[in-house]
C-alpha cells in the first residue's frame, strides 16, 4: 500500500502569533497580581493575629479584708497626712460672698424706701466685699440716677454690662442712663438689643416707648406704648407717656381718654394734672385749664411747680388774665392782671 505524499511545512501565521503571545502576557501579569494579592492579605492576618491576642483568664485572687482597729492601736501617720478634699473656686470666696449679698439685701430695703444715700451705702460695701457682684453695679447704678449723678451711674452700669453682658436689666437700666445723659440714639440702641435679645422681658417696653417720645418718633411710640399699657395695665406713667403721644400726634380725644384712666387710678398723679391742663392751654381755653394746672400745683412744692409754668404747652394762655391771676396766686409780688377800664 502506498502511503500518501506528505504536505511542506508551511509558514507560521504572523496575527495568530501575535495573540498567542499577547494572551500568554496577559495570563502572566494576572497571575502575578493574583499572587501578590493573596500575599498581602496573608501578611495582613498575621499582623492582626499578632496585635489581637487574647489574655489568659487571670486567676481569681481573694481581697482580704481590713481587721477592724481596736481602741489600744494607734492610727499610721501616712493615713493622717492624707491632702485635703479639693475646694470649688467658687466657694473659696464664700465669706465676702455672704458679706456682699447681705449688704445688697439691705441696699434692696433702702431702696425700696427711697433712702438712697443709705442704699448707696450699702450697695458701695457689696461691691467693697465682691466686685464682680453685677446685680450690686446694677442698683449701685439706679442709685446714681436717682441721685442725678449720670457719669458715674453710666460708668457702673457699663461695667456690670461687661460682668453679664447678655442681663436684660444690664440693657435697660443703661440704656435709661444714656437718655439723662441726652443720648437717645445710643440708648434706642441698647433697648433694641434687649428686646431682639429677650424678646419676652416686658420691662424693656417701658424704656423703648419712653425713648421713642422723647426722639419725637410719635407714631412708632404710640405703637409700643400700647403694647406696654396692655403689659401693665395698672401702673400710670406708660398710660401717660401714650396720652402724650396721642396728643403730639393729632388725637386729642385719644390723649384725654387715657389721662382720665390715670387719673381714675391715681387722681393725685402730678402728670395726668398737669398734661390735661395742657392740653387745654393748646386749645386756647384758659377757664378749662387753670383748675387743672391748679391742682397739679398741690402735689408738690411751689419753688418745684414753678419750673413747670415755663412749658411751651401753656404759651397760648400764658397772657390770658385768667393765667395772670394764677401767677399772682403763686407769687403775690408777681403783677397780676391789669384792671378793667
Amino acid at each position: 500500500m502506498t502511503q500518501p505524499a506528505s504536505k511542506p511545512p508551511q509558514a507560521p501565521d504572523p496575527a495568530r502569533f501575535a495573540a498567542n503571545r499577547r494572551v500568554a502576557v496577559f495570563v502572566a501579569i494576572f497571575a502575578m497580581l493574583f499572587a501578590g494579592a493573596v500575599a498581602l492579605v496573608l501578611r495582613e492576618e498575621k499582623r492582626r493575629s499578632l496585635l489581637i491576642q487574647p489574655s489568659p483568664p487571670a486567676a481569681p485572687t481573694e481581697i482580704p479584708l481590713p481587721a477592724a482597729k481596736t481602741p489600744a492601736e494607734t492610727p499610721d501617720p501616712g493615713e493622717t497626712a492624707r491632702p485635703p478634699a479639693p475646694t470649688s473656686p467658687a466657694l473659696q470666696q464664700s465669706e465676702e460672698m455672704a458679706a456682699a449679698l447681705a449688704a445688697f439685701r439691705e441696699a434692696a430695703e433702702f431702696m425700696k424706701s427711697q433712702r438712697y444715700e443709705l442704699a448707696e451705702e450699702r450697695a458701695a460695701a457689696a461691691l467693697l466685699a465682691y466686685p464682680q457682684m453685677a446685680s450690686a453695679q446694677r442698683m449701685l447704678g439706679l442709685i446714681y440716677i436717682q441721685r442725678g449723678r449720670i457719669r458715674p451711674a453710666i460708668a457702673i452700669l457699663e461695667a456690670s454690662l461687661r460682668n453679664e453682658p447678655f442681663n436684660p436689666e444690664a440693657l435697660t437700666n443703661l440704656a435709661f442712663a444714656y437718655l439723662q445723659n441726652n443720648n437717645p440714639q445710643l440708648a434706642l440702641e441698647l433697648v433694641e438689643t434687649c428686646r431682639s435679645l429677650h424678646p419676652t422681658y416686658t420691662p424693656a417696653l417701658i424704656q423703648h416707648g419712653l425713648i421713642l417720645l422723647t426722639r419725637r418718633d410719635f407714631t412708632q411710640a404710640i405703637t409700643v406704648l400700647e403694647e406696654t399699657v396692655e403689659a401693665f395695665p395698672a401702673v400710670p406713667g406708660p398710660r401717660n407717656n401714650l396720652a402724650i403721644a396721642l396728643y403730639r400726634s393729632g388725637d386729642h380725644a385719644g390723649a384725654q381718654e387715657q389721662l382720665t384712666r390715670v387719673l381714675e387710678m391715681d387722681p393725685k398723679n402730678f402728670s395726668a394734672l398737669f398734661n390735661t391742663g395742657a392740653i387745654y392751654a393748646q386749645e386756647t381755653n384758659a377757664p378749662a385749664a387753670i383748675p387743672w394746672l391748679r391742682q397739679a400745683m398741690q402735689q408738690m412744692p411751689l419753688h418745684q411747680f414753678r419750673t413747670y409754668l415755663n412749658d411751651t404747652d401753656l404759651t397760648p394762655i400764658r397772657e390770658t388774665p385768667e393765667f395772670l391771676e394764677f401767677l399772682e396766686e403763686l407769687d403775690p409780688a408777681f403783677p397780676g392782671a391789669p384792671p378793667p377800664p
